[in-house]
């Protein structure tokens, strides 16, 4: 479970805050509720504690059970954490801990073993492990005094909370991008792992939650639609280990069910139906391993998301590892043969594209270090995976290498902590980047592909950064010129290993800077002075004349020469 896409990392909101607010709102429909994410109170932490100390209870909602680096935000660290809610004018107010830091512990650095959440009470008065939504709904039915509430509540069924998805729908006004369109809400359809049959891999918290309790698909689509209705317009059905099984049969029958593709389209139809308009639609989370065991039934899911989704969708792949005693030691998903299968299939069905957009359905790859059973082995296992992607010309959206963090719950506590030193993790990572993620990320956007409705994160050095809005979202460099709008649609024009270079589309000659010409592959310092030098340009052949050489069809493509 990502759970950073959860915890106010934007453009997300997740369906915590939403379910909590939903229970607020249940028991007492007109109490005033205030939901801030991290980011904005690190404007002033002084300012957010004086309007914290008039509440009746302060919630944080807190954890990550996923290292990395995020562009645009970055989760509450434990400092932060106390250094909030130990400030003397909340000593009147209970201050009560939810989420992943509260159930699992804590731990934002890859590599190490997670800390236990009792060390945060204090400056919390009450440490709740159970469902957030739950433990809050406990709490007001309590008369808000958390000592006499179930802080350890969890659902038995879907249905005990469905009314909270749709009450908490309008706390989505109060996120920093509500009002600019630049928020994904995070859906959920069920909770747990169908690999709990068999304890999941070692160090996922996802089997803990014992046989995975699917939401009707009805009740999804309502959610949504009150979401929709709210004014969101831009949804990701991510919050579970593997949506290719939601509606399966099987769940809780069989290690790797059979997909249901019936269900797959109804919901994603239905979802179409109650939001017509809607920007963007992604998924997340989806196990190669029930693509490389049921690859016909796979393929009708993909199609089926496919008919409905928006292009640029990144199905997400935990592969974590294809080093055999990796393998076989921590239970993972599939071997080195079975993950290459699954990245076959998915490019077949979803790698074409519309017009000059992004591909419509690709893997994410996730691959996870610090498990046992790990040697130097293990980097040419995953390397030789990497390469076989490379070599027969298939695409990956993305690669996330990561280092585990250890949970005391999950079975990655008992082993003998053998590890690649870090010194090894680094270069591997680094030789990833610099040998197979920018040929990737030139197969996914090759010059001339479109990316619309690009949001403006902000200025950097001598340029801006941009992303589109969706599922792990490119991150876009614009050299300096005219500021571009807040939100403008760009066209590729260069790579890095993780990022691209671009330009405002169409690509309007006489508005580009010098620094932008110099942007173009081929073009360089000098033709892009002679251009500039060369006054206003009216017709393609000018550009070609300055340059004293013809220009790519891509780049033909994306001009406009009208004023």
């Amino acid at each position: 479970m990502d759970e950073p896409t959860c915890l106010g990392v934007p453009p997300y909101i997740s369906t915590y805050p939403r379910y909590i607010a939903g229970a607020i709102w249940k028991q007492e429909p007109h109490a005033e509720i205030l939901y801030s994410t991290i980011d904005q109170v690190r404007e002033s932490f002084d300012k957010a504690i004086d309007i914290w100390s008039t509440a009746d209870i302060a919630i944080l909602i807190a954890g990550m059970i996923v290292p990395g680096k995020y562009v645009g935000g970055t989760p509450i660290s434990v400092r932060e954490a106390r250094t909030l809610f130990s400030d003397y004018r909340l000593e009147d107010i209970p201050k009560v801990l939810v989420g992943p830091w509260a159930r699992f512990g804590y731990g934002q650095k890859g590599g190490k073993l997670a800390l236990s959440s009792i060390s945060l009470a204090p400056p919390f008065d009450f440490i709740a492990p159970g469902d957030p939504e739950m433990v809050v709904a406990s709490i007001a039915e309590s008369e808000w005094s958390p000592e006499n509430a179930d802080l350890d509540v969890c659902i038995s069924s879907p249905q005990e909370i469905e009314e909270y998805t749709r009450r908490g729908a309008g706390i989505v006004t109060q996120h920093p991008g509500f009002k600019r369109g630049y928020l994904i809400c995070e859906i959920e359809t069920y909770r747990g792992c169908a690999r709990y049959l068999t304890g999941g891999c070692s160090f996922c918290v996802e089997p803990l939650y014992g046989e995975p309790k699917q939401r009707n698909p009805d009740d999804v689509v309502r959610e949504i639609e009150a979401l929709y209705t709210a004014g969101v317009r831009a949804f990701r059905i991510g919050k579970q280990a593997d949506l290719f099984v939601f509606g399966s049969n099987e769940i809780g029958v069989e290690e790797f069910p059979t997909p249901n593709p019936e269900v797959i389209e109804s919901l994603f139809s239905k979802i179409r139906q109650v939001a017509p308009e809607v920007n963007v639609l992604h998924i997340d989370n989806v196990n190669p391993g029930t693509i490389a065991h049921h690859p016909e039934e796979s393929r009708k899911v993909a199609r089926s998301i496919i008919k409905y989704h928006t292009s640029g969708d990144v199905a997400a792949f935990g592969i974590e590892s294809v080093d055999p005693d990796v393998v076989r030691r921590n239970n993972l998903k599939v071997n080195m043969e079975e993950a290459v299968t699954a990245v076959r299939i998915l490019n077949e069905v979803g790698g074409g594209r519309e017009g000059l957009g992004l591909p419509h359905l690709l893997p994410g790859i996730n691959l996870l270090y610090g498990l046992p059973g790990e040697s130097k082995k293990t980097i040419e296992y995953n390397m030789e995976f990497l390469n076989t992607l490379v070599s027969e010309g298939l695409i990956v959206r993305r690669i996330n290498i990561r280092q585990v963090i250890g949970f005391e719950s999950t079975r990655l506590i008992d082993d003998d902590r053998s590890r690649l030193k870090r010194n090894l993790f680094f270069k591997h990572k680094e030789q990833v980047r610099e040998s197979i993620d920018l040929e990737m990320i030139k197969r996914v956007a090759p010059p001339g592909t479109v990316l619309s409705s690009a949001f403006l994160e902000g200025a950097e050095g001598k340029g801006y950064l941009l992303r589109p809005l969706g599922t792990y979202p490119l991150l876009c460099r614009m050299p300096s010129g005219n500021p571009p709008s807040d939100v403008t649609n760009l066209v590729v024009v260069d790579h890095g290993p993780r990022s691209l270079i671009v330009l405002p589309y169409p690509i309007r000659p006489n508005n580009l800077s010098l620094a932008q010409w110099r942007a173009i592959p081929g073009i360089g310092n000098k033709r892009a002075a002679r251009i500039k030098a060369g006054g206003a340009i009216s017709e393609i052949a000018q550009i070609e004349s300055r340059l004293e050489n013809p220009i790519p069809e891509w780049l033909k493509e994306s001009l406009s020469l009208e004023n």
